[in-house]
């Protein structure tokens, strides 16, 4: 009876593992394709067996839902192509193998110079990639947008009389690409950056008897007064002042004291300005002209964007403009402190700026698109410079100089008329 147990419980084992080793199981696919970008298949596993699975890629992600396994990559961040194996396994046992293949970053650009002329203008640049990418742009005078698969760049006008050029790049994982964008320089009549002011109403002056009353200021001087309402048409004018490089390429030489290309240009007279917009306005085809002392007030205050300020920028000078405190007795480059509420440089302080009025006394009456008077002696001149004091670079300070007359702190900004404008 011994034996016979025996026998029976070996043939139980044997039938048991022979039962082990033919398992019946299928999988829905072997081979996995899948593209550099992160994705998931499904595949599905056909077996009446408890089974398992195995795998070792970090980049991969498997999930079992019951008679199911979900396959997840993770973005492919290099060019070159992965694979891996998920072993599907019964008992430990591999039963059926499934291949994973994933493809490499591919990203082709369509160009990757480009030459703008100093006007600017929008380019499309084409990109070809399997995977999403992104941009990091920093250059200041460039901007970016996605459109599909542009990359849309818009290049500003470049107002400085020299090439200028810088990159763009493509990312992707690991993977880089750059895009050149060389850009022309501008010719000097060209260079003349210029903000339009709307037209506007505004008081003008200041004085120091009525505390109560309009733009009372006790720092004032009697030839501030009397305050009065000015009306102005739309006009623009320059952003910066007008610099040596941009003198010296019209008139050929520098009669600066403190020399340097973006220095703003001193040392000029009134009638040497004026020889210089000539030649400025045969070149350009524009009529440009220094701007009336209403103008450059108005200018200075903001336009109607105005917060009121003493001071063209802040209220406190030092941020806004170089005087006597802080200039260390010189010219700086201009555009260096803050702008004012229109986005204009250096209208207080740095050096003193012609206008194109004859000085002469305010009226009180309103008055619209004032040009001063017809005739006089004195040329003004507005702003403060580097060697005044801060109550002489206040928004209101008037200055007055003869017109063949010039000043190592004395220099100008251009205006032009709205007809005049491009």
């Amino acid at each position: 009876m011994k034996k016979i147990i025996i026998l029976i419980l070996g043939i139980v084992v044997f039938a048991s593992c022979e039962k082990e080793d033919d398992v019946n199981l299928a999988v829905s696919q072997s081979e996995l394709s899948f593209t550099a970008e992160s994705s998931e298949q499904i595949v599905d596993i056909m077996t009446d067996a408890y089974w398992n699975y195995e795998y070792s890629a970090e980049w991969l992600l498997v999930r079992q839902q019951q008679d199911k396994i979900r396959v997840i990559v993770s973005e492919n961040p290099t060019t070159a192509e992965r694979s891996d194996v998920i072993k599907i396994t019964v008992n430990g046992a591999t039963q059926r193998e499934i291949k994973v293949t994933q493809e490499g970053a591919e990203i082709t650009i369509d160009g990757n110079t480009v030459n703008v002329s100093s006007k600017g203008e929008t380019i499309a640049v084409p990109i070809q990639s399997n995977v999403k990418w992104t941009v990091d742009n920093q250059i200041e005078w460039c901007s970016i947008q996605k459109n599909g698969s542009n990359l849309e760049i818009t290049v500003d006008r470049n107002y400085k009389m020299e090439e200028r050029s810088g990159a763009i790049t493509i990312h992707s994982g690991e993977v880089s690409h750059d895009i050149t964008i060389t850009q022309q320089g501008c010719e000097w009549f060209e260079s003349f950056e210029m903000v339009e002011v709307e037209e506007g109403r505004f008081f003008m002056g200041a004085q120091k008897s009525y505390s109560s009353e309009a733009n009372y200021d006790v720092n004032a001087f009697q030839i501030e007064a009397p305050v009065h309402q000015v009306s102005l048409s739309t006009y623009a004018i320059g952003k910066f002042e007008v610099t040596q490089a941009q003198w010296v390429a019209a008139m050929g030489s520098n009669p600066s004291t403190n020399q340097g290309d973006n220095l703003p240009v001193e040392n000029v007279t009134w009638q040497q300005v004026q020889e210089f917009i000539t030649l400025l306005n045969e070149a350009s085809g524009l009529n440009y002209r220094l701007p009336t002392e209403a103008e450059w007030e108005f200018a200075a205050k903001g336009g109607n964007l105005s917060d009121g300020l003493k001071y063209s920028g802040n209220s406190v000078l030092g941020a806004c403009g170089w005087y006597y405190s802080n200039s260390e007795a010189t010219t700086h480059e201009v555009g260096t402190k803050e702008a004012n509420e229109l986005g204009i440089y250096d209208m207080s302080g740095n050096v003193r700026e012609w206008c194109n009025d004859w000085f002469g006394s305010y009226e009180a009456s309103d008055m619209q698109d004032p040009q001063g008077t017809n005739q006089g002696n004195l040329k003004v001149n507005r702003g403060g410079s580097w060697a005044t004091p801060a109550v002489n670079c206040r928004n209101t300070y008037r200055h007055t100089d003869y017109p063949n007359e010039s000043a190592l702190d004395l220099g100008f900004r251009l205006a032009i008329s709205s007809e005049g404008m491009q």
